[in-house]
């Protein structure tokens, strides 16, 4: 009789990967407006930490949560310094587990001074602090103890957080992608001169409508949108090169320095002058730190961990 032949079979963790959990801390990074299908947590430890979320801002202090919703267009502003946890989920990791997540809408309700509902918030808060924990230590049986409190989350935010589907986001994400072509666009020609009608052109629509559409579903008006790359990019300048603040405003489109120092001092409490004081101080600090430990610097500011499930 001739022997069976057995085939090996390797089953990959495929509801299990593909999770990001990091823990940063961060000094002066900002993110413009953008969505993405994922669903980002923010646990602030330390500091703070300026957001926006359809437009609309948010100041985050040690201890305050936030919740990204897919889809949602938002904006971050680390300026004045914080340390923080974030858990990011693919749109896919979380269609496994919940079903039903293409109806489900998250709302940490943070002002809610329910002391039920505050009870709710420290059990989330100490889920994501005991991830960190177990990130940090690596005991053994470390990456089961970590999965189990990766679904601990999952579990509080559906059946805690989980809130009726605001009807003003039904159609959002797929509706912003129609503004692709635009978004695209400014990402590109930023520095050059842009002009609303021109901007409305690109997807062939009217001047009027094009501003109520991109109000609508940006939760800002184009020219904010164009004002906030620009700052974005004279920001890094400023932190990243020694130009003048002249040859760096020309080099990102903006002619208009009375509106420039208004909404740089807006967007990041500031002036660029300050801003340039302050993170020179900080740079001269880590180095120091680092000569004394025999470490490079970046073995200081690089303080993130990526856990991939």
């Amino acid at each position: 009789m001739a022997q069976e032949e057995f085939r090996h079979e390797t089953i990959a963790p495929g509801a299990k990967k593909d999770v990001v959990f990091l823990v940063f801390s961060d000094s002066h990074d900002v993110v413009g407006a953008h969505w993405h299908d994922e669903v980002e947590l923010i646990l602030i430890t330390r500091g703070t930490l300026l957001a926006q979320l359809q437009g609309r801002g948010t100041k985050l202090e040690a201890g305050d949560m936030l919740i990204v919703n897919s889809g949602i267009v938002h904006a971050t502003n680390g300026s004045m310094g914080n340390d923080s946890i974030l858990l990011e989920f693919p749109k896919r990791f979380l269609l496994r587990y919940i079903p039903d997540f293409d109806e489900c809408w998250f709302d940490l309700d943070t002002h809610n001074e329910d002391p039920r509902h505050q009870t709710k918030l420290a059990m989330l808060r100490t889920v994501l602090e005991n991830m960190a924990v177990v990130q940090d230590v690596s005991p053994e049986g470390g990456n089961l103890r970590f999965t189990s409190l990766l679904f601990e989350v999952l579990y509080e935010l559906y059946h805690n957080f989980r809130v009726p589907f605001p009807k003003e986001h039904e159609k959002g994400a797929g509706d912003i992608a129609s503004l692709y072509p635009v978004l695209d666009y400014t990402k590109v020609h930023y520095q050059e001169r842009i002009c609303v009608s021109e901007a409305a052109g690109i997807l062939h629509l009217q001047e009027e409508y094009f501003c109520r559409k991109f109000k609508k579903l940006m939760g800002m008006t184009y020219l904010d949108y164009l004002s906030g790359i620009r700052l974005t990019h004279i920001y890094d300048g400023l932190l990243h090169t020694d130009l003048s603040l002249a040859q760096i405003l020309e080099n990102n489109g903006f002619t208009n320095y009375k509106l420039f120092r208004k909404l740089f001092r807006d967007s990041y409490g500031c002036t660029p002058g300050e801003l340039r004081k302050k993170n020179r101080g900080s740079a001269e600090k880590i180095i120091r730190v680092a000569s004394e430990k025999g470490l490079y610097s970046r073995d200081l500011t690089d303080q993130e961990g990526v856990r991939v499930l």
